[in-house]
């Protein structure tokens, strides 16, 4: 006899084409449902989507349910977390994703424990990471819906591998959470028990009875019994994932390993990576603040006597996390719900820069001894740092010397003063007082911090200039370093490579293309035009210095105004454009800052970098790993004819980093919110980036890429007019030419360049460089002696994280990115004589407490993920 397990449930998207704010009210009221079906057993189970938000919000607002919901979670009728909300896995970092699953596994114990199965049924595609990330929190088991090729495997059940070996047992709910909603309202029994029977490992089926936003079924057990009557060869039982799992018998399931990004069973949205560029541009840039500086400097910040502000790091990562949810993360909503989320990423970036301010003007105001023009740079980070920093500083003169802390000069380059005012400011310039006026100077200069700690420069000022750089206006628009040059001739950027002497005309250019798509996919229009576009008729200006060379190129591009103007290939619109490319001595980059003003309506614009590499795969960072791609898939030529259900274009998500080699060379392109990417050309020699994607409607039906009904809603067209982004728009990214790939040596690149250097000039001629210094503030009441914090040392391993974890104990993670297996991963060497152990990723101890000075780190797998507490 057949098991049916029936699940009633909900999907309760965070938001969507509606608010948080709007479907807050049905929530409220919904839990009034849930809690009376379950305390009166209309129902015995009910699953709360398996995240926490939603609870977060409805209790804050009725805390007198507090109770109520905690007996009922711990009488294991109510299925809540693990969670806060339902994370999108391929864009977001792996970080992030932990924090995620930290924050709604802390609500959930304290209102009676979380469920302890990796549940995320809507995300669009699955990385390979989880089952590693799952095992770090004790998850044995995983339920989602969307990814799974079928030529992997089409059982329902399987076990999902990482290349670590660590392992879930998954149940993939091939037809959608919506499922089992047929059994309420339709009477087509044997459809609905051949679906949920289609690829089933046993005699246990799952039959998920929920939807979004979706009611109590009070009627559950009598349509349970129609079908009951109607299948006397099945046994109908209410029933959650836990008991389903807890029965399933795992001993003959097939084991998968990889990501699921495949189309061929549901819609993956293969091109939502460029949907709403500006929220990924945000996400990114706070994610990298978080866990590069502010919780790093919050551990320094408590070892000198500034307590760790958990609550505060919290409420930044809940609103990051309501943003990373699978609809926000993608872009995929109305108008109205994007500007909500802008918002919150305005929030968390104005709470994680100040965090920054704070410490590091209280640390440095509370030496031992402190004189004005002392110039701090800090290093949160337990490695060391040298590099060039951008920074500004006020001064009574017009020029200065910057002097280190062994009391040489260092060479300063000099990039834009401005004049200010501190005083009492007037209507008429003229009764200002001359004596109040003070120089704001925007500089470079290459730093050098030791681990945890700050260095203390320091500012003498001067009558006559001692900045070291020429400012060059001439036909030879060249950059270079030791290793590459780059010259703007004939409207075209030409790369040399020093080492190879390779050269690659026209090595950066840019395509725009139509968008008939939605903010879920890309669609090129039935009659496209594909303007490929240099840089010809721009003015171009050079700047050297000590510190970097920078090349800027200002012009407007021509292109077709919207897709009627498109289809009569008449380019009739301006693109402004500013483009800066800079190359720094001793490194192999070439950093590139776009901005681009967006007047033009439904159309992608994309960053091609040429390449000498003719490729069959691609190679990018995952949350925790790296991974190899094809770039073409075999079944690009007969998806339709197979049933998949958009076509399974080459696109692809990224983390940080995009790369093509080949023996003899290594292009990488390292990015700073900019998610999705694509090998084009003759031989896939060309790196694609997505800039951005300009489109008018949440969803719209028979797409070239995706036919059939509208994704999102299909009943109604929902126009999003803000999602064309007629903006400016700014895009960073970095290029990168090597002779051989190293994932961790690329990943120590990227961190160099993506991670800025925070300081704080003692001055107070200026009480407006930050927000905060406005206020007054207290030293500390015992002076700080300069820190002496732990080191890392990684050896093809990648410093992940340092921070506290719940326990107050200062965590250390690192992570194998390599696709083989490492020896020696590195080591961590400690102030004093320490005690230490390995944990999970909840910070749960899995190892025998240890005592030293040196941790050595030992062999890392491929992919895995290794978590060390300080006590």
């Amino acid at each position: 006899m057949k098991k049916v397990h029936v699940i009633p449930h909900t999907h309760w998207d965070f938001e969507w084409y509606f608010t948080n704010n709007e479907s807050f009210i049905q929530l409220m009221y919904h839990m009034d449902e849930v809690i009376e079906s379950l305390e009166n057993d209309r129902i015995s189970y009910y699953l709360l989507d398996g995240q926490m938000s939603l609870l977060d919000e409805y209790l804050s607002a009725f805390p007198e349910k507090k109770e109520t919901i905690k007996r009922l979670v711990t009488d294991k009728k109510l299925i809540i977390g693990p969670w806060y909300t339902q994370t999108d896995e391929l864009i977001i970092s792996g970080e992030s994703i932990v924090r995620n699953l930290e924050l709604g596994i802390e609500l959930a114990d304290g209102l009676g424990g979380h469920m302890k199965i990796g549940y995320l049924p809507d995300s669009f595609g699955q990385s390979k990471d989880m089952p590693k990330i799952y095992n770090g929190f004790d998850f044995k088991q995983s339920v989602f819906w969307r990814g799974v090729p079928n030529d992997k495997t089409t059982d329902r059940e399987f076990i999902w591998k990482a290349e670590d070996g660590s392992e879930v047992v998954v149940s993939n709910i091939k037809d959608g959470y919506y499922t089992g909603g047929a059994l309420i309202y339709s009477d087509d029994t044997e459809k609905l028990m051949d679906k949920i029977s289609k690829g089933a490992t046993s005699e246990h089926l799952v039959m998920p009875v929920g939807g979004d936003q979706r009611y109590v079924d009070y009627n559950l057990r009598d349509r349970m019994a129609y079908y009951k009557e109607r299948h006397p060869d099945c046994e109908f039982v209410e029933s959650n994932y836990d008991i389903f799992f807890d029965e399933l018998n795992t001993d003959n399931l097939e084991t998968v390993e990889g990501e699921f990004i495949s189309s061929s069973v549901s819609k993956i949205h293969r091109s939502i990576y460029s949907s709403r560029y500006d929220h990924k541009y945000l996400n990114d840039k706070i994610e990298r603040r978080m866990i590069y500086q502010v919780e790093p400097l919050m551990i320094m910040a408590d070892d000198l006597g500034i307590p760790y502000k958990k609550g505060a790091l919290d409420r930044i990562w809940k609103l990051l996390s309501k943003n990373q949810a699978h609809d926000s993360a993608g872009g995929c909503n109305s108008d109205k719900t994007n500007r909500i989320i802008v918002e919150r990423f305005i929030e968390a970036d104005q709470l994680s820069y100040s965090i920054i301010d704070y410490l590091t003007r209280k640390i440095a105001e509370s030496r031992q001894t402190v004189s004005e023009n002392d110039l701090l740079f800090f290093n949160p980070r337990p490695v060391p740092m040298k590099k060039v920093a951008k920074f500004n500083i006020s001064t009574e003169s017009e020029f200065f010397e910057l002097v280190d802390p062994a009391g040489n000069s260092v060479p300063v380059q000099h990039l834009n003063t401005i004049k200010e005012y501190n005083g009492s400011i007037r209507k008429n310039k003229e009764d200002m007082d001359e004596t109040n006026f003070y120089y704001i100077h925007e500089v470079l200069a290459e730093v050098e911090v030791a681990p945890m700690t700050f260095a203390e420069y320091k500012v003498i000022e001067k009558s006559t200039s001692t900045f070291a750089n020429e400012k060059v206006i001439s036909q030879d628009y060249t950059i270079e370093n030791d290793s590459i040059k780059v010259t703007y001739k004939d409207g075209q950027l030409e790369l040399f490579n020093k080492k190879t002497n390779d050269v690659v005309s026209n090595f950066l250019s840019i395509e725009d293309s139509g968008d008939d798509g939605d903010t879920y996919d890309y669609s090129p229009p039935e009659e496209d035009f594909i303007a490929q576009l240099d840089f010809k008729g721009a003015d171009a200006t050079v700047l050297k210095g000590a510190c970097r060379q920078t090349l800027e190129i200002n012009g407007e591009w021509q292109v077709p105004y919207d897709l009627i103007k498109r289809s009569e290939k008449q380019c009739d619109t301006a693109l402004p454009y500013r483009l800066k490319l800079s190359v720094e001595p001793e490194h192999n980059r070439i950093d590139c800052h776009l901005e681009v003003d967006n007047t033009a309506f439904d159309h992608r614009l994309r960053a091609v970098v040429k390449t000498t590499v003719s490729a069959s795969h691609s190679y990018t960072n995952t949350p925790f790993g790296t991974i190899k791609r094809d770039v073409v898939d075999k079944n690009l030529g007969n998806w339709q004819e197979l049933g998949w259900k958009e076509e399974p274009t080459a696109i692809f998500p990224m983390i940080n980093y995009i790369n093509s080699h080949n023996d003899q060379s290594s292009w990488t392109v390292l990015s700073k919110g900019i998610k999705e990417y694509q090998l084009i050309g003759d031989n896939f020699e060309n790196i694609a980036l997505t800039l951005y994607r300009s489109v008018g409607f949440l969803g719209k039906p028979d797409l070239q890429r995706r036919p059939g009904i509208a994704s999102g809603n299909e009943f109604k067209y929902v126009p999003t007019p803000d999602s064309q982004l007629l903006e400016t728009l700014k895009f960073k990214f970095s290029i990168v030419v090597e002779e051989a790939y190293s994932p961790s040596s690329i990943m120590k690149t990227f961190e160099d360049y993506a991670i800025s250097v925070p300081f704080y000039q003692i001055q107070e001629l200026n009480r407006f460089t930050t927000t905060l210094k406005y206020f007054v503030s207290n030293p500390l009441l015992t002076k700080v002696e300069k820190p002496n914090g732990f080191e890392v040392q990684p050896n093809q391993t990648v410093l992940s994280s340092v921070r506290k974890n719940k326990d107050n104990n200062t965590e250390i993670r690192l992570f194998n990115p390599n696709m083989s297996e490492v020896q020696n991963g590195g080591k961590i060497l400690l102030s004093g004589n320490s005690s230490f152990a390995m944990s999970d990723l909840l910070g749960n101890i899995v190892s025998e407490k240890q005592n030293g000075t040196e941790i050595d780190l030992g062999t890392f797998k491929p992919g895995e993920i290794k978590t060390v507490l300080l006590f």
